[in-house]
């Protein structure tokens, strides 16, 4: 991630959502391509790892994402927010955190985007399924359920 943020509450919330590295403006362009290389490294060994949540699964690697078994199609935003809920699921993601991830920190379009991609999650992922694996926490954030309750 490179970022004008430098403070060091901002580096763990990058951490945290997923960021492989983390570099502040100013910065040095020597640093930046010794970053970038130590990155290609480790993107060379393939990264098998699937991300689950009781029976959903998703998978970074190849882009899939299944229920049950089932193949679910994601648009790449869709993925992008689902992906943010399930590293950290049973955990509040604050809708600001969603934006800054999903739809980048100089995103200046309406904060509801995030109500909405909610929405079309929900409608894919759960609906089908009878579970709601997303919950929302008034005036928080969402929360992904690792056992999603059934539909009332």
């Amino acid at each position: 991630m490179l970022t004008a943020k430098d403070g060091e509450f901002d580096e763990v919330e990058a951490f945290e959502l997923g960021a492989d590295d983390f570099l502040s403006k100013p910065f040095s362009f020597p640093v930046l391509v010794a970053r970038l290389r130590a990155l290609t490294r480790r993107a060379a060994t393939p990264r098998t790892d699937q991300l689950v949540a009781g029976d959903l699964v998703l998978d970074p690697v190849s882009r899939g994402c299944a229920r049950d078994g089932a193949r679910i199609d994601l648009t790449p935003r869709e993925f992008a927010l689902l992906e943010v809920l399930m590293r950290r699921a049973e955990e509040v993601v604050p809708k600001t955190s969603l934006l800054d991830v999903v739809w980048g920190m100089d995103f200046t379009g309406d904060p509801n985007v995030v109500e909405v991609y909610v929405g079309y999650l929900r409608r894919k992922i759960d609906r089908p399924f009878g579970c709601n694996s997303i919950e929302t926490v008034r005036g928080l954030g969402y929360r992904l359920r690792s056992t999603a309750p059934a539909r009332a």
